[in-house]
């Protein structure tokens, strides 16, 4: 498309040279006998260039615009690909993420650190929540009451783990899903912060 501007523009410039050569070569040959040029004829002369200079210039720019337009409604349809694309992304990552930290859950009960596997756990609820549609919701609540079980009356939670558990309890609260699991979750969070103790 920018060889066919450059192209164009190149034509113009040759054609109106062209004119004006021709124009100078008539006049000098006195070709067609205008050997007086009067102040009327003159001033008609340059308002037929200008009217044509400006049809020119307005058509020109009808053309960029038409160009431009389409060029927009391009830029459009790959802003909404790559919006999708984003929001896809998102979602993956959060499913990853959800079953990522499902799985150091996983780690930390086999190590018995059942304080540090219930922080797992909440994350990995805080991204479950994330989603349109919560996943792996029953898994993570039946993971973090194991863990809650195991977990002796009094027992110190290091403040890293609580600040982690408290931010993550914050965010699931903030969740657009929230009712669903309302019930449930407090339950278990209330039976957890009832049995430990920060540091």
């Amino acid at each position: 498309m920018e060889k066919k501007k450059l192209s164009f523009a190149h034509f113009c410039a040759y054609l109106s040279l062209a004119i004006s050569i021709t124009m100078l070569v008539l006049w000098c040959c006195n070709v067609g006998g205008f050997s007086v040029v009067s102040l009327d004829s003159f001033v008609g002369v340059i308002v037929a260039l200008l009217a044509i200079v400006v049809t020119l210039v307005l058509g020109w720019q009808i053309y960029n615009s038409i160009e431009l337009k389409a060029k927009i409604e391009e830029l459009n349809v790959i802003k909404g690909k790559l919006s999708v694309q984003e929001k896809d992304i998102k979602i993956r990552n959060s499913q990853m993420s959800l079953l990522i930290f499902g799985s150091l859950a996983d780690i930390e009960l086999y190590n018995n650190h059942y304080i540090t596997a219930f922080r797992y756990l909440m994350t990995s609820l805080e991204y479950s929540m994330s989603l349109d549609t919560p996943e792996n919701i029953n898994t993570i609540f039946s993971r973090m009451n194991r863990s809650i079980s195991k977990i002796p009356q009094d027992a110190l939670c290091p403040a890293e783990n609580m600040e982690y558990i408290q931010d993550s309890n914050k965010n699931i609260r903030k969740s657009k899903c929230y009712d669903i699991i309302k019930n449930q979750y407090e339950e278990i969070y209330k039976s957890f912060i009832s049995k430990v103790k920060q540091k």
